[in-house]
């Protein structure tokens, strides 16, 4: 697994210190240095299973050039499994992904992203950036924006190469202060890969598909040699919506885990919320494009709060396909 360090951010109010995991595996010649990064959400671990994976698989006789890796970007939300910055008074509850390239006289989170932007993205020629479905959730999509210059088109093909079947384009940049907004500004070519959450984390072959994007995007920068696995097709969406539901309750889903990246009909009900004492149904939710695309879904059975996400839906009709050989 190459040389493991810890980027020392602070000392909590318990007295320990709180510092940030990084891997370094150094290749036998000279090529890019790529970075993969995960969890600035923390509960979005899925990828922690990706990145050791990569990590296990690489020779280091074999590398050109170097990975870094920070498996667990945000220590604190992934202690409580929460999306922002922990619980209680002690935390911020900011949203990492909102931060960078953060403060070191900030708030807490805005300490760890300069910890992070400081050691890690200085030092990185391209990145991944992973987020993943939540407890309840799975993903499965890469993110990216049209227009730029010549690091945003390098970082659209980058997008595509990782191999996921679902792509979906923004039209500009949506949020402001993103890890990948960081390194994009400084000229490296950066990936927002979607994929996985807590539902198929035992899913052999999905993991192995995950750890494949990896390797497809290495052989692509010229640090391992190999074949690029791709779908025979990919769909890269310009339109979509994201679905939350307006009341609190018991949610029930109709469409389960395995339409995750496939289409339902226009129409179909995915899923239910009920006040959970009284049974009165307070939320249906429907497919609302003829052809609609799970890019991320709730699969089981839990409870809602009013503003959840529940899900991001695709309309089909927006996708431009791209045929691989």
């Amino acid at each position: 697994m190459g040389k493991f360090e810890w980027l020392t951010v602070t000392t909590r109010s318990s007295g320990e210190n709180l510092s940030i995991g990084m891997h370094t595996l150094e290749g036998a010649s000279k090529g890019p240095t790529l970075g993969l990064f995960s969890t600035s959400h923390g509960d979005e671990a899925y990828a922690v299973l990706v990145i050791r994976e990569v990590l296990r698989r690489v020779d280091p006789a074999k590398l050109k050039g170097r990975i870094l890796a920070i498996p667990l970007g945000n220590p604190v939300a992934f202690e409580s499994f929460t999306r922002t910055t922990g619980q209680g008074m002690n935390t911020d509850m900011n949203n990492m992904n909102r931060v960078f390239p953060g403060d070191k006289g900030g708030w807490l989170t805005q300490q760890m992203a300069h910890a992070i932007s400081s050691n890690f993205v200085s030092k990185v020629d391209y990145l991944l950036d992973f987020h993943c479905g939540g407890v309840e959730s799975g993903i499965d999509y890469v993110l990216t924006h049209a227009g730029g210059n010549e690091t945003h088109e390098r970082s659209r093909q980058l997008s595509r190469i990782y191999g996921t079947e679902i792509l979906f384009e923004h039209a500009k940049a949506v949020h402001s202060g993103t890890l990948t907004d960081l390194a994009i500004e400084q000229g490296k070519p950066s990936v927002v890969v979607e994929v996985g959450g807590s539902i198929p984390a035992n899913d052999p072959n999905y993991l192995e598909k995950c750890v494949q994007g990896v390797f497809n995007v290495m052989i692509e920068l010229g640090m391992w040699e190999g074949k690029k696995v791709l779908p025979k097709k990919q769909y890269l969406m310009r339109r979509r919506v994201l679905v939350r539901p307006t009341n609190g309750g018991m949610f029930q889903p109709e469409v389960l885990m395995d339409r995750l990246g496939k289409s339902v009909k226009g129409g179909t009900v995915l899923a239910r919320v009920f006040n959970a004492q009284t049974f009165e149904e307070l939320d249906v939710f429907t497919a609302p494009y003829e052809e609609t695309i799970m890019i991320m879904m709730r699969g089981l059975l839990s409870r809602v709060n009013p503003g959840d996400y529940a899900y991001i839906l695709g309309d089909f009709s927006s996708a431009e396909v791209i045929e691989n050989a």
